[in-house]
């Protein structure tokens, strides 16, 4: 079967500087990085995702997709090729679903290069002391893999759906021009480990790999608690389990990738390695994939 490989990735770190960027605005820097980073050009994307949840001044159409299509200069024209652009919404596992779709469509032939871009930023005044997400962005371009036993294996979700109201979020209009509010609930913990247990075993028993058989587990930095709970919930060894929550806070849809990114461009994570990625976000959903670098 062939495979679907991250051919390049990109990411636009939380800055500490006075003037704030949108989520547009990472989401194109993270994109243009990865393009950078790429032998392929703009023109070459037959299908960009954009699964970013929280936009500039709380926009819901058209899809944000399509703003970052044009800025990136990804075939805008009528004439010539043409690039399917939409939002795809599932949270904090939101570029791991992404990333099932475009490995489907590149394994189908429906697609030959894809671009998965997600970014988070809290356009409000005053944000709600509930949001905790620095602002930034994550893009990754997907191809088939030339090498058989490189890239994407399977994949595996759990939703916990008698658990969603443990996080809620939503804008509410009871601000002028909005204001995101995020309502997180004891118990949150537990569910998202609960939920990542699950996900972990269907894809491990879905691929026919054993735990030994994985070199490095990637997960989402969500909190220091969870990263450092994780390995028993997994049943995996602490010193296999990415853990980079000294340095990098929960950025919501792009903390799993800034995770991968960080671990490749560190040496964390050399080629021949088989990574765990793990994501956890609101539903209360998990996912699980497995990657041969």
């Amino acid at each position: 079967m062939r495979r679907c490989r991250i051919e390049s990735l990109g990411v636009s770190l939380p800055r500490r500087r006075l003037r704030r960027w949108g989520s547009v605005r990472h989401a194109v820097e993270a994109g243009r990085r990865c393009l950078a980073a790429s032998h392929y050009r703009p023109g070459d994307v037959e299908v960009l995702v954009n699964t970013g949840v929280y936009r500039d001044r709380h926009t819901c159409e058209p899809a944000m997709a399509c703003y970052i299509q044009h800025r990136l200069g990804i075939n805008v024209e009528f004439q010539g090729r043409r690039t399917a652009s939409f939002d795809l919404l599932d949270g904090g596992v939101g570029m791991l679903s992404a990333a099932q779709v475009l490995a489907a469509l590149v394994a189908s032939g429906a697609a030959s290069v894809g671009m998965i871009v997600a970014s988070d930023a809290n356009s409000d005044r005053q944000p709600d002391p509930g949001y905790t997400y620095p602002a930034s962005g994550a893009a990754a371009l997907l191809d088939i893999s030339p090498r058989a036993d490189v890239g994407f294996g399977g994949f595996a979700f759990e939703t916990l759906s008698d658990r969603a109201d443990l996080y809620t979020g939503g804008v509410s209009l009871a601000h002028r021009r909005g204001r995101v509010m995020l309502r997180r609930r004891a118990g949150l913990e537990e569910a998202f480990l609960e939920a990542a247990t699950s996900a972990v075993a269907a894809v491990l028993e879905r691929e026919r790999t054993l735990r030994k058989d994985v070199d490095f587990v990637v997960p989402a930095q969500i909190s220091p608690s969870f990263v450092g709970r994780l390995p028993a919930a997994i049943s995996f060894p602490r010193h296999k389990v990415l853990d980079l929550t000294e340095t990098m806070a929960d950025t919501l849809s792009t903390s799993l990738f800034l995770a991968l990114h960080q671990a490749l461009r560190g040496g964390l994570v050399e080629p021949g390695k088989v990574v765990l990625l793990v994501a956890c976000g609101s539903g209360i959903t998990a996912g699980a994939a497995l990657y041969r670098v």
